[in-house]
């Protein structure tokens, strides 16, 4: 379990590392170090076995260097896991990592998707609350299950996160004849979010820009 767990922090800052060369890519300083930081509290049992440098020109990260500096065998322990079931410990390691799907299944329900608390007061609505609740579930657990095919294995709420970086901006003016002119630009997603996009075959940017002339007042 300690080897697959060390894979997937590195594997994180593997994609940290790559931003450092890629365009629109996290490449400030500070930034950097909170990715490091998120992918350190992420995986809290494995990270203090690593030596992490972070090179700086500028403000800028320019290379992320790292090394294995502890033995897990000498300060890991053994992590056991006590089943009925006869199958490969390969199974067995899939069927225990699904409780950590299911406890995110319900904090995504908890919270980013606000089925609790229910300020309801009749059947009527609170079973309302909740089936809307379910089907919206629904649809992230479709999303992240598409992604995963394509080896995107982020949580609901760093997808979240990775998309809010995308932005409309929506500029008002009035013309001579007292129209009121409206202009909505997309922002240019970054590379986290067009690899998103383009797993679920979607358009990186919805709209280049679109202009309404809304009548005289």
């Amino acid at each position: 379990m300690a080897d697959k767990i060390g894979q997937r922090f590195e594997q994180g800052l593997q994609e940290i590392q790559q931003s450092l060369t890629k365009k629109g890519g996290t490449k400030k300083i500070d930034k950097v170090h909170q990715r490091i930081g998120r992918l350190r509290e992420k995986y809290k049992s494995v990270h203090a076995q690593y030596q992490i440098e972070v090179k700086d020109e500028n403000g800028k990260a320019t290379a992320l260097t790292w090394k294995k500096t502890k033995d897990k065998k000498q300060n890991s322990g053994i992590y056991f896991i006590r089943t009925s079931l006869n199958s490969s410990e390969e199974n067995l390691f899939k069927i225990y990592n699904t409780l950590t799907e299911v406890e995110a299944s319900f904090r995504v329900l908890k919270t980013d998707l606000a089925l609790r608390p229910v300020y309801h007061q009749t059947d009527e609505n609170t079973l309302a609350h909740i089936n809307l609740g379910i089907l919206a579930y629904q649809v992230v657990s479709t999303i992240r299950y598409q992604l995963k095919q394509k080896n995107i294995t982020h949580d609901w709420s760093n997808i979240v996160r990775i998309m809010n970086t995308q932005k409309t901006v929506t500029t008002t003016m009035m013309n001579k004849e007292k129209q009121k002119i409206v202009i909505r630009t997309c922002s240019t997603p970054d590379v986290k979010a067009t690899q998103i996009y383009e797993a679920l075959n979607y358009k990186a940017v919805p709209f280049n820009k679109l202009k309404s002339v809304l009548p005289e007042l």
